[in-house]
């Protein structure tokens, strides 16, 4: 069930549709470069901590290939352990994901290369309004 809500709200948010009329604010940018793959996963990853309020939308656009490295980066936002949104479900990937948020808390936002291929990637974080 929580997969398809996540799908859903990707695809709704990615249809263009609802975006054609809104204003992005721009929050943050996160930058991830990976040169080498390391035996220890979390060397492998980005994480870091965002507070996001309730009722407002955010939309997460990644952008892979700098510098032509060919990983292709998966961002995942977890409430507490809670996988609330990733841009990576089975074989299907997204470049822009959307976020409606349900209650205003810190989220966690992590980053780690599909595949385990090394890349450089950023991440735009922005709000619709």
């Amino acid at each position: 069930m929580r997969q398809l809500f996540i799908l859903i709200a990707v695809l709704s948010i990615g249809s263009g549709k609802i975006c054609a009329q809104q204003k992005e604010i721009f929050v943050k940018q996160i930058e991830f470069k990976l040169s080498q793959v390391s035996d220890k996963d979390y060397e492998n990853e980005y994480f870091m901590t965002i507070k996001l309020n309730k009722g407002t939308t955010y939309k997460f656009k990644i952008i892979n290939n700098r510098e032509n490295f060919a990983g292709k980066a998966v961002i995942e936002l977890l409430d507490a352990d809670n996988l609330v949104l990733t841009n990576s479900v089975g074989e299907k990937y997204f470049e822009t994901v959307g976020f409606v948020c349900g209650k205003t808390a810190f989220y966690d936002i992590l980053i780690k290369y599909k595949d385990k291929k090394p890349g450089y990637s950023t991440v735009d974080i922005v709000m619709m309004q």
